[in-house]
């Protein structure tokens, strides 16, 4: 692998709000979203939203079209969809963005990886979502968690303020989070919460005893990386085995983690009134970042698994189960059925969901990495009375999910 390889980065959203990751010193980042004021290193220059073709549009702006290797950025919000990959003699890398929201998430990603045609897929924050990606056919799927993280270091202060900081979004799309804000603040405790540049994030975070995260959908948010990465004390909430978050971080001395509200509002209270013991948790996150999750080595990983083939064990995603799923379920049917019951955990605390006995074992696996839904499967006959967040039934024409079902009467 060269040194410092040339390669084009496809960025889907503006660096002043979410900086494009630095892969390497011959890099030429593009996106949709640039400004006059924005330094030329940072895009060299502008794309379309949405769908379009990368290779005419570099052209159109005299922009070099030879690389070693093409990486796109894109989520489910569609802002960026570049095609025409073929054109480039190189790697052709996705970096796969959310996946936990927006609508049809992974379905529209998977449908774009098929139409980008892209070698290599790799994901930051949803490790547990790559698994579709594998099965839709692509042999080339790791996770890279931190990788598009900004390191922003700062003394360990040993003295701090008496408060929990939070920075970033609690609008209408991050519905528990705004509940727990909302809870947090009723029960008295000093919670400060807004936005801030990315440099002031960092000083919010060293400067509190508590840094409070929690996660849009289960999914192992930048936040996690931001606050250790200054020196913050991490409480945020368990996420599911297959997130990885385990993989990287003890819970209880790298952070300290929280599955509901109550046990949210015990645990900061508790911190803040030690803060000594926060101080030591805040330590060991900020090392083990430091020793081990730095995004220069994310980087340099990446390349080395796409340049090199090269991929440390940590990055690469477990076999499925040889014995499932049977050939004859529809792969579209199960994403579309997870993303249902995705979207109920997103809005509700803690789903409750009754499978009938008619529905393959797979859609229960499937929705495994979703932490707070309560899967029932129903007894044969009667159906159980109650209400239900989400009915998933067998019907005549394939697997039906229906939410905020009365079991017995019907569904609204």
């Amino acid at each position: 692998m060269r040194s410092q390889p040339s390669i084009l980065v496809s960025w889907y959203t503006d660096p002043t709000a979410i900086p494009p990751f630095v892969l390497s010193k011959g890099q030429v980042t593009v996106g949709p979203k640039l400004r006059p004021d924005q330094p030329r290193l940072m895009y060299a220059g502008r794309t379309p939203i949405g769908v379009y073709d990368l290779k005419a549009t570099l052209e159109s702006q005299g922009l070099p079209v030879r690389y070693d290797l093409v990486v796109v950025y894109a989520d489910a919000s569609g802002m960026n969809f570049p095609l025409n990959l073929d054109a480039f003699d190189c790697p052709k890398a996705l970096v796969v963005g959310d996946t936990h929201h927006l609508k049809f998430p992974l379905r529209q990603m998977l449908e774009y990886a098929k139409d980008a045609r892209v070698d290599f897929i790799a994901s930051i924050c949803n490790r547990h979502h790559l698994r579709w990606f594998r099965d839709a056919g692509f042999a080339e799927v790791a996770w890279f968690p931190g990788l598009a993280i900004r390191h922003m270091p700062r003394p360990l202060r040993s003295s701090r303020k008496p408060q929990m900081g939070f920075v970033g979004q609690s609008t209408s799309l991050h519905p528990r989070r705004s509940r727990l804000i909302a809870l947090l603040q009723s029960a008295g405790l000093p919670l400060f919460a807004g936005t801030a540049s990315r440099e002031t994030t960092a000083d919010i975070y060293a400067e509190s005893i508590v840094s409070f995260n929690a996660s849009l959908n289960g999914d192992l948010n930048f936040r996690v990386f931001e606050v250790l990465s200054a020196g913050g004390c991490l409480l945020t909430d368990r996420l599911a085995d297959e997130s990885g978050l385990g993989l990287l971080l003890d819970d209880d001395t790298h952070y300290v983690g929280y599955d509901s509200a109550d046990e949210l509002i015990d645990k900061a209270r508790h911190l803040l009134r030690h803060p000594d013991r926060a101080l030591e948790i805040a330590r060991a996150g900020n090392a083990a970042f430091v020793n081990s999750m730095l995004p220069e080595k994310r980087a340099a990983d990446l390349l080395g698994w796409i340049l090199d083939g090269r991929l440390d064990e940590l990055y690469r995603i477990p076999a499925g189960d040889p014995g499932a799923p049977d050939p004859a379920i529809a792969f579209a049917d199960r994403v579309r059925v997870y993303e249902e019951l995705q979207r109920l955990h997103l809005e509700k605390e803690r789903p409750r969901i009754l499978f009938d006995p008619g529905v393959p074992d797979v859609y229960r696996a499937d929705a495994a990495d979703l932490r707070r839904l309560e899967l029932v499967v129903a007894p044969r006959d009667p159906r159980p009375a109650g209400h239900w967040d989400g009915i998933v039934a067998a019907e005549p024409n394939g697997i039906a999910c229906m939410a905020n079902c009365t079991a017995g009467s019907g569904c609204t």
